[in-house]
């Protein structure tokens, strides 16, 4: 469907990454029909893949989390990265995090440093290691902003 799947052009380093909604969409700036950021309620996107739905399932008989009614699947090339934001109050609380491919750093803070193009500095920096859930509520969603630099 024409909002499951998202590939901006690449403007300048950093920016670019490919985005795949499952279950919602969710825009973090306003839209090109000028829709306020947020979960955009009237647009069809794809249902959570199989894969996906499995691993839910997997997690849950872990007690590792409650059952997502959405995901965002974001695919990076070299040097991409998560711009610095707190998710928006119209999505639901928990979010978990899981990176598939390789290892990722996640800066946390209510101040972050922005030194160019996916370059950050916060005052917490995780490491998410291939296969770990990282989960995050509270004051983790609500209050610090976070991002993850080029990658």
């Amino acid at each position: 469907m024409e909002r499951t799947y998202s590939e901006p052009r690449k403007w300048i380093r950093g920016k670019g990454m490919i985005t795949i909604w499952c279950g919602c969409c969710y825009y973090f700036t306003n839209d090109r029909q000028g829709n306020p950021p947020g979960i955009l309620r009237h647009d069809q996107v794809e249902q959570l893949p199989l894969m996906i739905k499995w691993m839910i399932k997997r997690m849950v008989r872990w007690s590792i989390l409650a059952i997502p009614n959405s995901c965002i699947i974001n695919i990076y090339d070299e040097e991409d990265c998560i711009p610095l934001h707190i998710d928006h109050h119209n999505l639901l609380r928990l979010f978990y995090m899981v990176s598939f491919m390789r290892k990722i750093n996640i800066l946390f803070g209510q101040e972050i440093d922005v030194f160019g193009p996916g370059e950050f500095r916060g005052s917490v920096e995780i490491l998410l290691p291939v296969g770990l859930v990282l989960v995050l509520k509270g004051n983790g969603t609500d209050v610090a902003k976070h991002c993850i630099p080029g990658v």
